[in-house]
């Protein structure tokens, strides 16, 4: 049985000893923040109950660039993330800007993979969400595969879906557990979220904590599972 606690422990404590591994998700939600108050804010503000189909159904366009933009901006930060705790795991310490030129070297790789799950999970969700948490679930290894082994984006995939399905029992305690914490800490944000700019900070930095304990424990578990499925020499 997988040793979850040590798992998640260890993740919070190698948070604690390097802290700057929140930077990407931070720096990732400032410059959404900035965009969208640049390119919605003006009609954000004048949306009332009279105007409401009529404005929403002029921004969305924009609106749908800013959704795409936020998607793949998110995903480059979960690889500088994981990249991050990659080095924390191998080397103990960690550095932003080093990660982020690790995962532009496999930005190759990186962009299809995150393409094809966009389209699954764009089909996931006109299904409804258990098909889109389907999605979630089978290939949420797949860019700590990519930024772990030299690989293409379909093996990759593969590779995530059958790790989960080859541990399916460890892997829907993990998934759902790491799906219950993020959920626990949006609900937060939303209250936080009325306190304004002292909210905000405050927001920033859990969401910060969330996906870097997010990235160490899903690398520390398919680290054990790899690590396991390795013949023990004499």
């Amino acid at each position: 049985m997988m040793e979850f606690g040590v798992i998640f422990t260890e993740s919070l404590a190698a948070i604690k000893k390097n802290i700057i591994i929140i930077a990407p998700t931070v720096i990732a939600s400032l410059i959404m923040l900035i965009v969208t108050s640049i390119v919605l804010g003006s009609d954000l503000a004048t949306i009332d109950e009279k105007n409401f189909d009529k404005t929403i159904l002029a921004i969305a366009p924009r609106l749908f660039a800013i959704s795409a933009f936020n998607y793949f901006l998110q995903v480059f930060s979960h690889c500088t993330t994981i990249a991050m705790a990659i080095d924390i795991v191998n080397k103990g310490t960690c550095n932003f800007f080093d990660s982020c030129l690790t995962v532009l070297t496999k930005i190759n790789t990186i962009v299809p993979a995150s393409f094809l799950i966009l389209i699954l999970l764009t089909f996931g969700l006109i299904l409804l969400i258990l098909p889109a948490l389907i999605v979630c679930f089978v290939f949420i290894l797949t860019f700590i595969i990519i930024m772990n082994e030299d690989i293409n984006p379909l093996w990759a995939m593969q590779k995530s879906y059958r790790t989960m399905k080859d541990n399916f029992s460890s892997s829907v305690v993990m998934f759902f557990f790491l799906l219950s914490v993020g959920i626990t800490v949006n609900i937060i944000n939303l209250l936080f979220g009325q306190m304004h700019y002292i909210g905000v900070v405050f927001s920033l930095f859990l969401s910060g904590v969330f996906m870097a304990f997010a990235a160490l424990t899903l690398l520390k578990y398919y680290m054990t599972i790899e690590a396991r499925r390795q013949p023990v020499e004499l």
